[in-house]
């Protein structure tokens, strides 16, 4: 099994355990937890992946990060009753 496909199927049991976890109650809690695994695969796997792998991944972890200032922005917004 390489080595991509090993952080696809980690990546998949995490998804599966952030559904059970969240219960599909928070669509916010979650999308921060999968923020939270691709950045922890990315990061433990760096030396084992190919460069183009480890740009794939970067895209997926930029997308990540948009919608998470997006999430922290919402939420600070609803503090300060703006929103």
């Amino acid at each position: 099994m390489q080595v991509a496909q090993k952080i696809a199927l980690s990546m998949t049991i995490w998804i599966a355990f952030i559904l059970a976890l969240s219960g599909g109650q928070s669509i916010q809690l979650f999308v921060i937890l999968l923020l939270i695994g691709l950045l922890i695969s990315r990061e433990l796997s760096s030396i084992y992946i190919r460069s183009s792998t480890a740009d794939r991944l970067d895209g997926f972890i930029q997308v990540g990060i948009v919608i998470f200032v997006a999430i922290v922005a919402g939420r600070i917004l609803s503090i300060l009753g703006l929103l």
